[in-house]
Order: structure tokens, then C-alpha cells, then sequence
């Protein structure tokens, strides 16, 4: 499967910016997951450069072992040659979405958009078949200034907003996303449209969105109508015109047409969505926020800094501050603890004991088989059993044990901590 997009004068300059002057222009070549590439005029996509990022973000750029010269198509000429197949699909499309007005004409028409490439290509599809049809945007309170830019030219859209940022709310629940628990995007993405809708009373409704098959195994087998099951038993559809489009045929769309594009493509992101704490995100990603949005990025990581250390993620993680940077989002899980990990909990902790502090990592619950990551729970545990113990509770286990209520639990926590004992 072949992600693809344009390689635009934006990206080129920040490459060059970071020393690599890669003979490369605006115009004709194309960015395949790191890899630069370019069509030749016989329709065969070649492999030229690779694009390597390393872990301490710094990246390599080099001749891909494919490489070899030619004059590379441009992207109007690559148009062209497929502007039969490309003209199929959009016949499609737009025969779709004409049918699926005259079935549901009784139903309001929503047009969900991201300012991203699918969502933009889909509105362009709807406004040559109707103008009736609203247009919604969440604001996730955590977008590019390049999306919100776009936004802005746009009074007739619905604009979402929480009230809360999103950054307020990962603060106040203590929550950082990860790729395994991502609550951002069913609070502040579709958690937003459902709940305008449901508060403004729509109950047949038809919303219109750039989803295509190819994008990963969970969309491969949607139809151009489908129902979402967080929607329960509303009466309401997803409509998905373009979803047998490759991003090939989306980026021909947008360049032929002349579409406005969002600013992140430019700059060489794949996606416009969330900024800097998406979970999703790649070291690309990070490379390319450090570039273009310092000033996001450095607020980040600060957030990450002291959510490390106020959670103490040494023991969920095995790793050190440093490395939970790369890792937040679900990157790296140690079995082990490596002494550097060791050693900077000793001096975050106070500890002058090694052992002790390999005490706090990698332990399960004697009782119930439970791992105990919790700082707290094994501080109690060496309390009450000693620094040497090789028998752990988790914390139920812990306070039926020790016949301990919750009340009678936090006393003691709270109790040491106020004595300075520094296993706390």
C-alpha cells in the first residue's frame, strides 16, 4: 500500500536547512513513508533517496540502492496519465452522492472536515452537486495555526469547541495519550459533532467524510454507507464518497484543481490533525514539529518532563526521562529496567541504596498475580515488610492483608511522605 504525497518547496528548504541539498525541486517528486521517489514517463514509480530519522531526531538522507536517473514526470504530466481512471472515480463519487441525496432527501447533509487533503477533496465533490449541505469543524483546542488559518476563512462553517482545552483536561485527569488509550479523539473529535447534534435536536442525518478503504485495515471493508456504533441507535449514516480513492488520486485532485492546502502538507506532514501530543505520531512527525513549531514542541515535552516525573514512570516503563521523550506514546516497553533507569530513580528518590532502588521495578502481586507499578504500593510494601523483601501486594491484596481502609491506607501514605522517609 503506497501512502504518498508531494514533496513541496517547504520541505525541501528545511532539509537543506539541516544540511542535506538533495537535488530535488517542487513539482516532481513524491514522499512514500521516508522514502523520496518520482515517476518516470513510463508510469513506473522509482525509489531515489531514503530518508532516515534517528532516535536522537536528528536524520540521514541518502541515494536510495534503487537509484537511477531519469527526467521524473511532473505532477501534471502524472495527471494526465491517469486523469481516465482518476475521471472513473470521481463519476463515482459524485453519482454516489447524488443517489444517496435523492434516497435520504428528507435527512440534513453535514460535511465533516479536518482542512485535511480527504476532507477537502470530499467538499469540493458535494458543492458541485448541491450547496445544501453545512459544514462542521472540531477544534480540538490542539490544531495547527496552519489549520485554524484556514478555518478562519470560513464564517458559514460550524465551528466545534469544548470548554475545556485539551490540554487543561490531560492535566486535570493526569492523563497522557497513548496509541493504546487515546481518549482525545472520542472527546474532543467525534465526541464533539455527537454531542452538537444531539443538543440541537438532528435526527436523520447524513454525515459526509473523507474516509478512504486504503487507509488501514479497520476502514478496508467500510461500504459508501455505513453506521457507526458509537451512534447506538440514531438514525444516522456515514457517508464515504471517495473511499475507493488512493492518496495518489487525492493529491492529483487537489494539484489539477488547484484546492487550497493546508500549510502542515507543505511542511511535510502526512496529516493535519492534533498537533505536537498526538499518539500517532512518528519521529518524522517529531522532526518536523522540532523544525516548525519550537515553541509547541518545547511545551510538550515540558508537559512530559514533569508528567514522568510526578507519575514516576520508571517503573511502568522501565526507561529513563530522557528516554520516555520518545516513548510516551506507547514506543517502547522494557521487561527490564537498565541501570541508567536504576540509577536516576536512586537520585530522583534520594536512595543510596541500588538495591533498593531495584526494589521499585518489575513486581507482581504475591496474592493475585497483579503488577504493581504504583509508587506508593511498594514504598508500603518495604515499610511494612522490610527494604529486603522479596514478597509484594498490590494495593486490594495490600490492605486486606494488613487489615487497612482505605482512610486508614492514605493516613499512613500521607503520614510518611510527611516524615521525609524517601521510599515515598
Amino acid at each position: 500500500m503506497i501512502k504518498i504525497q508531494p514533496i513541496f518547496k517547504e520541505q525541501i528548504r528545511m532539509w537543506s536547512d539541516l544540511g542535506f541539498n538533495i537535488p530535488i525541486t517542487e513539482g516532481f517528486y513524491w514522499l512514500d513513508r521516508g522514502i523520496i521517489r518520482a515517476f518516470s514517463p513510463d508510469g513506473i514509480l522509482h525509489r531515489l533517496y531514503k530518508c532516515k530519522v534517528n532516535d536522537d531526531l536528528t536524520i540521514n538522507i541518502t541515494k536510495h540502492k534503487e537509484y537511477c536517473d531519469f527526467k521524473p514526470e511532473s505532477w501534471e504530466e502524472t495527471y494526465e496519465r491517469l486523469k481516465n481512471d482518476l475521471q472513473n472515480k470521481i463519476d463515482e463519487s459524485l453519482n454516489v452522492i447524488k443517489s444517496t441525496l435523492d434516497t435520504y432527501s428528507n435527512y440534513d447533509f453535514w460535511c465533516l472536515t479536518s482542512t485535511g487533503k480527504d476532507s477537502t477533496v470530499v467538499l469540493d465533490l458535494v458543492y458541485k452537486v448541491t450547496s445544501n449541505v453545512k459544514v462542521m469543524f472540531n477544534n480540538t483546542t490542539c490544531d495547527a495555526a496552519d489549520t485554524y488559518r484556514i478555518v478562519k476563512k470560513h464564517s458559514d462553517w460550524i465551528i466545534t469547541t469544548p470548554e475545556e482545552s485539551i490540554y487543561n483536561y490531560f492535566n486535570k485527569v493526569n492523563f497522557i495519550p497513548t496509541r493504546f488509550s487515546r481518549a482525545c479523539c472520542s472527546i474532543y473529535k467525534e465526541g464533539q459533532s455527537i454531542q452538537y447534534f444531539k443538543v440541537h435536536g438532528i435526527d436523520k442525518l447524513i454525515q459526509i467524510m473523507g474516509v478512504r478503504n486504503d487507509e488501514s485495515n479497520k476502514r478496508a471493508d467500510r461500504e459508501y454507507i455505513t453506521h457507526n456504533p458509537k451512534w447506538n441507535d440514531k438514525d444516522w449514516y456515514g457517508l464515504l464518497p471517495i473511499r475507493k480513492w488512493t492518496s495518489l488520486d487525492v493529491w492529483l485532485y487537489i494539484l489539477h484543481n488547484q484546492l487550497e492546502i493546508n500549510n502542515k502538507y507543505r511542511k511535510g506532514y502526512s496529516r493535519v490533525g492534533c498537533s505536537i501530543c498526538c499518539p500517532y505520531y512518528t519521529k518524522t512527525t517529531w522532526v518536523l514539529d522540532k523544525y516548525w513549531y519550537p515553541l509547541a514542541y518545547e511545551r510538550w515535552h515540558k508537559i512530559l518532563q514533569e508528567d514522568f516525573l510526578k507519575n514516576s514512570r520508571w517503573q511502568q516503563l522501565n526507561c529513563t526521562v530522557k528516554e520516555y521523550h520518545s516513548c510516551w506514546n506507547g514506543g517502547l516497553l522494557r521487561t527490564a529496567p537498565t541501570n541508567e533507569a536504576i540509577k536516576e530513580l536512586m537520585e530522583y528518590k534520594g536512595l543510596s541504596n541500588y538495591h533498593v532502588a531495584e526494589q521499585f521495578f518489575n513486581k507482581t502481586c504475591c496474592k493475585c498475580g497483579k503488577n504493581i507499578r504504583q509508587n506508593n504500593v511498594l514504598a508500603m510494601n518495604m515499610k511494612y515488610l522490610g527494604r529486603d523483601t522479596a514478597k509484594f501486594y498490590c494495593k486490594k491484596c495490600f490492605k486486606r492483608e494488613f487489615n487497612l481502609s482505605k482512610e486508614k491506607w492514605n493516613e499512613q501514605v500521607d503520614g510518611f511522605k510527611t516524615q521525609g522517609c524517601e521510599l515515598f
